[in-house]
């Protein structure tokens, strides 16, 4: 198994941008195709709508955002030009509320996508779209990256396992990471004392991981006064780990998926990347 189909979206360009780089060095560890999109996003408040917003108004900010995804294009281009990885970079504009819908669109048919963590000091806007689009609308697995983190051959990776069906697509998802590392360690926070799996936790996804030839560990632990989130991401520090897999979680509310306060928590507390299904 391999990822053969990676995307990331863009509403600006940065060369040290944590999605970027990643998604380059992962297409290139994977073999596979890079897609980046570019979107320059109409910012227009909605009140100019609300109240009848004039036409030149409105094309002001289509312009705007026109130039401003074909700048981000450019850029791209520029930055992918002496690479040796197959890659193509399209680009669109979208309405500030549709961006995770525009995003989603064409990452249906990606294996694996990429997004900077949403999350943190300042909170990055348009990356909270992206990252709901992606597993959400696109139902597409997604890793989170935060700043620094470029290691796209991951040789140590945590799983945050609790049972779940959202963690369960996380870990097939990830098969291809799993297989190429070197230590796979499955976290286990306060099982379920009536849960299927209280005499063994873990023990049935490490039969199914090893049909795949893949060999971890179970580590089963308490929360000791600490959040979840908080008790998993000090696991990943104390075994070294370099990538953590985790269901994804969310609840709609206006018809807008957004991640759970849970699922926030842990990308906060985060300083590796990420891999979420839902």
């Amino acid at each position: 198994m391999a990822y053969k189909s990676v995307f990331t979206a863009l509403t600006s360009f940065d060369e040290t941008s944590p999605a970027l780089a990643f998604s380059a060095a992962t297409a290139e560890a994977q073999d596979a195709h890079l897609e980046v999109l570019c979107v320059g996003v109409d910012r227009t408040p909605n009140t100019y709508f609300e109240i009848g917003s004039n036409a030149v108004v409105m094309h002001a900010a289509i312009e705007t955002a026109h130039e401003s995804a074909n700048h981000i294009q450019a850029a791209v281009r520029a930055y992918l030009q002496s690479s040796l990885l197959r890659w193509d970079v399209i680009n669109s504009i979208a309405p500030i509320a549709s961006l995770g819908r525009t995003v989603a669109t064409q990452a249906r048919f990606a294996d694996l996508a990429i997004v900077g963590l949403p999350y943190g000091t300042p909170t990055q806007t348009d990356d909270c779209s992206i990252l709901e689009g992606f597993l959400f609308e696109a139902d597409c697995p997604t890793v989170v990256v935060p700043e620094g983190a470029a290691v796209a051959r991951p040789q140590s990776i945590v799983i945050g396992w609790n049972e779940s069906t959202e963690a369960l697509r996380a870990i097939k998802a990830a098969i291809p990471y799993l297989q190429k590392a070197k230590h796979i360690h499955i976290a286990i926070i306060d099982p379920p004392e009536t849960g299927p799996e209280r005499s063994d936790p873990g023990g049935a996804l490490a039969v199914y991981l090893s049909r795949h030839g893949i060999r971890c560990d179970i580590n089963v632990m308490t929360r000791s006064g600490q959040k979840v989130s908080e008790r998993l991401s000090q696991y990943v520090t104390e075994t070294g780990s370099d990538l953590l897999v985790m269901g994804g979680y969310g609840h709609s509310r206006f018809r807008e998926a957004v991640l759970g306060g849970a699922t926030r928590d842990m990308l906060e507390h985060s300083k590796v990347p990420v891999m979420m299904a839902h």
